[in-house]
């Protein structure tokens, strides 16, 4: 067997990035794999199972993207590496399974890596990258993107775990002494929280984390995602983007009544181009700037080139 796995470790080190399958077919070649290895192990104490490692890649030749790249191959690249050098050694596995799903919002494409940790545990990690602009999406930019504050981001996420946190929740055996209580683990869940831990969009456009969920027994916590839910429509309008929409660099898609929206547009070289709300009053404040005071209706944004026909 170990003569085995090391042929099949030199193949997969020489074999560099794979190309891989993709969530969107339109967007074909945007994620690669540095692994993509999927096999059965049994160790020299007998635990047998199959294992599954697939470590994406962003396929673009960019600052943001190589730094994701870096980040992704230093955390889950190398845990899938310990792997097979336990395998070598016929050592029990930590991990059986990394994988990752990808979603995307328009050009962004949002990687969602996910790895098994000795067996009864997840580590999650999420990262950004938008293809037009070849830049790394931030928790910011999604947050304006889908036009809330991070305090009501804050305020959606207690209110997503502490419903997550009940649905979970196991009570503790009658005569069993501890200082712990629904309450207090449900204080620690809460208190763990941080609007800097990584978020991204999931396919139906939804704001998705993780969260580590406080249990009175095994690990103490675990990890698990958690959707956010959507604003109360009662507080946020939506904004609708028509006309020639790659003239668009953001636009929030809901602001609340009395909000200033910004929409930020792209330079042109060869023509002109015009923006205008129906249903509300807007101005210019610079050639890429466009504001207006959000209603307490939905509006619609139409844009518009104007060709100067010398191209």
């Amino acid at each position: 067997m170990k003569r085995t796995i090391s042929v099949f470790l030199a193949l997969v080190f020489l074999s560099g990035i794979l190309p891989a399958a993709y969530a969107d077919q339109s967007q074909q070649n945007a994620v690669c794999e540095l692994y993509s290895v999927d096999g059965y192990y049994e160790d020299d104490v007998g635990n047998r199972d199959t294992y599954s490692y697939h470590v994406p890649q962003i396929n673009a030749d960019t600052p943001a993207a190589k730094e994701i790249n870096t980040e992704i191959a230093e955390h889950f690249g190398k845990r899938v590496e310990y792997q097979f050098q336990y395998m070598e050694g016929g050592y029990s596995l930590g991990s059986w399974h990394t994988g990752w799903h990808a979603y995307w919002s328009g050009s962004r494409l949002f990687l969602l890596v996910t790895s098994d940790n000795n067996g009864d545990m997840m580590e999650y990690g999420a990262y950004g990258y938008d293809f037009e602009t070849g830049i790394r999406v931030t928790n910011e930019m999604i947050l304006a993107q889908k036009g809330i504050s991070e305090e009501e981001y804050m305020e959606l996420l207690r209110e997503a775990v502490s419903s997550l946190f009940e649905e979970l929740y196991i009570p503790i055996p009658e005569g069993v002494e501890t200082n712990l209580s629904h309450d207090s683990l449900l204080e620690e869940t809460l208190g763990w929280l941080s609007a800097d831990k990584p978020i991204f969009l999931n396919q139906f456009g939804e704001i998705e984390t993780w969260a580590a969920i406080a249990v009175p027994a095994g690990a103490g916590r675990y990890e698990h995602l958690v959707t956010l839910p959507s604003p109360s429509p009662e507080a946020t309008y939506a904004i609708h983007v028509t006309g020639d929409t790659f003239l668009v660099e953001s636009c929030p898609e809901f602001a609340k009544a009395g909000e200033i929206v910004t929409v930020l547009t792209y330079d042109v070289t060869d023509g002109d181009k015009d923006i205008c709300v129906i249903g509300a009053d807007g101005e210019a404040v610079d050639w890429f700037e466009y504001q207006f005071v959000m209603p307490d209706h939905d509006v619609e944004v139409q844009l518009e080139f104007i060709s100067n026909e010398l191209a």
